[in-house]
């Protein structure tokens, strides 16, 4: 099954889609349809491009942490390990007015990087709600996660994020 995460493409012709346990790119040719699977075995969450480079985009995976293209996903490389502390990468957006980039993991916590993912910081203020300590997620009840990040078009410093938590997700704007 296909999940549809994506909000842009690579070109006119290349669709990616994050499966079940890979990232499939499917490209028109003169020859018919070409497919092209990467990150195999890494269960990718979400997927996000950058509309500053359209080369770049960004995947969150359920293993491995995140990853990070320049070549329009023909390889892909590891990035932040050492600063981002969850392997579970649950959601990723990359702001359009500014070189930032937000990180959503399980458990919750959400992840800044002000240079285009080369370095990152963790973002205190979901986690400083005073709910925060009680919110668990059903198939897991020890954790909830980060669901969906967005920055706002025309405010580059904010942004709103969706964690999933008992049955319902909660919408919190962070400045």
């Amino acid at each position: 099954m296909v999940k549809s995460y994506c909000r842009f493409i690579w070109s006119t012709f290349t669709r990616p889609a994050a499966m079940e346990d890979s990232l499939l790119s499917v490209e028109s040719s003169k020859t018919g349809w070409k497919t092209h699977e990467s990150l195999k075995g890494t269960w990718p969450q979400c997927i996000a491009f950058d509309s500053r480079n359209q080369n770049r985009a960004y995947c969150g995976t359920f293993r491995d942490g995140l990853c990070m293209t320049n070549d329009a996903g023909q390889t892909w490389n590891r990035i932040g390990k050492d600063q981002i502390s969850s392997n579970e990468v649950m959601s990723v957006s990359v702001s359009r007015l500014a070189a930032c980039v937000y990180v959503g993991t399980a458990p919750t916590a959400l992840y800044k990087s002000d240079d285009g993912g080369e370095s990152w910081y963790r973002m205190n203020a979901i986690n400083n709600l005073g709910s925060s300590k009680s919110w668990s997620f059903p198939p897991r009840p020890w954790t909830s996660h980060v669901r969906w990040i967005e920055s706002d078009e025309n405010i580059p410093v904010k942004m709103i994020t969706s964690c999933q938590n008992d049955y319902y997700g909660i919408r919190i704007n962070i400045t």
